[in-house]
């Protein structure tokens, strides 16, 4: 494992108890000098089989108890992505530094107002999406930059994954609107998104599809979409919560010299000259996050890797790699494939 310190103590205070928390909690625990002094979930119970193990101080069901608290340097947010902006806009206004879940939030005017927020009481907001300190993400991002595949034609997110029914019906709050604010593409297909939009670029207009095909849910267990970025290159995405025969997510880029494909943390290039590479940085590092139908796996590794990187921005009082600004940019993709339906082309 990568050695993590940090150059002075910090503390964290968490606000959510669920898988994600756990997965959070126990990452905190692999780097010195970071603490996990407080949280606060509703399911007050949660909060205490979390707690015990970090030997936490505060442990309330009320989230601004955590907020409120004035040893906590800065707080975590791991709840349904509903309730993301109100959570954080409390603990801005009370002086905390912010690490929210990915999404950043369920609409784009509550992203920018978390966004403003930050800025003007020169706080940091930072945005789970883990997966850019995959090894494969920042080898393509140095693979793109220098030039390797050349012009940027197209790229591809698909993301074709199965979640049983009790997935959703056992939650209280996944395939609702309100708490979940969209289904396979705002929760499952996020990360690849937002890989896509850090490697590419901005997405300039889009028409997307979305439906609830196999299960009883408000939002998307099946989307589609084609757009164009900023800089001319084309780009289509598939999602799905609906099928068994359940693939592993991944991102494609081609250009005019070569292309890559991202799968968690293998990266494979395919040259000009119809050479293969690949470079499974998993079997090497470890990594592989997400799967086709398990959603419990976690990385330990990118999320090592995120949590030292925002807790330094805080340290050296720099922005974090993912600060609110790059994390509205996959917001804005997943918000124009829902608005579109089929029905009309997006300006983003």
């Amino acid at each position: 494992m990568e050695s993590r310190k940090l150059a002075r103590n910090l503390k964290a205070g968490m606000i959510g108890a669920g898988s994600s928390a756990t997965n959070i909690a126990a990452t905190i625990a692999t780097i010195e000098n970071l603490s996990l002094v407080a949280i606060a979930d509703k399911n007050i119970d949660a909060a205490k089989k979390i707690a015990a193990g970090h030997d936490s101080k505060i442990v309330s069901d009320d989230y601004k108890d955590v907020c409120d608290d004035e040893s906590v340097d800065f707080v975590i947010i791991s709840v349904p992505h509903g309730l993301h902006h109100e959570i954080t806009m409390y603990a801005l206004k009370h002086g905390k530094h912010v690490l929210v879940e990915k999404p950043i939030a369920t609409k784009i005017e509550d992203a920018e107002e978390m966004i403003d927020t930050a800025r003007k009481k020169n706080l940091k907001l930072g945005v789970h999406f883990q997966c850019r300190f995959f090894d494969a993400v920042q080898e393509a991002k140095k693979l793109i930059d220098g030039g390797k595949l050349g012009k940027i034609l197209q790229a591809n997110v698909s993301v074709m994954w199965y979640r049983d029914d009790d997935y959703y019906q056992k939650s209280g709050w996944r395939g609702t609107w309100v708490l979940e604010g969209g289904g396979s593409l705002i929760n499952q297909a996020i990360h690849p998104v937002d890989e896509m939009v850090h490697l590419v670029g901005s997405v300039k207009t889009l028409f997307g599809l979305w439906d609830h095909a196999i299960h009883d849910i408000e939002v998307d267990d099946l989307t589609a979409a084609a757009f164009q970025f900023e800089n001319g290159a084309f780009g289509t995405l598939q999602t799905s919560t609906a099928t068994k025969a359940a693939f592993p997510a991944k991102l494609t880029i081609f250009g005019s010299e070569g292309a890559i494909q991202i799968d968690g943390n293998i990266l494979t290039i395919h040259d000009a000259d119809g050479k293969e590479k690949v470079i499974d940085y998993a079997a090497k590092h470890g990594g592989q996050v997400g799967s086709a139908k398990d959603p419990s796996k976690f990385s330990l590794l990118a999320h090592g890797r995120m949590m030292m990187d925002f807790c330094n921005a805080i340290i050296e009082d720099r922005e974090p790699v993912v600060n609110g600004e790059a994390a509205l940019e996959s917001l804005k993709v997943v918000r124009a494939v829902y608005e579109s339906n089929g029905e009309k082309i997006i300006t983003l």
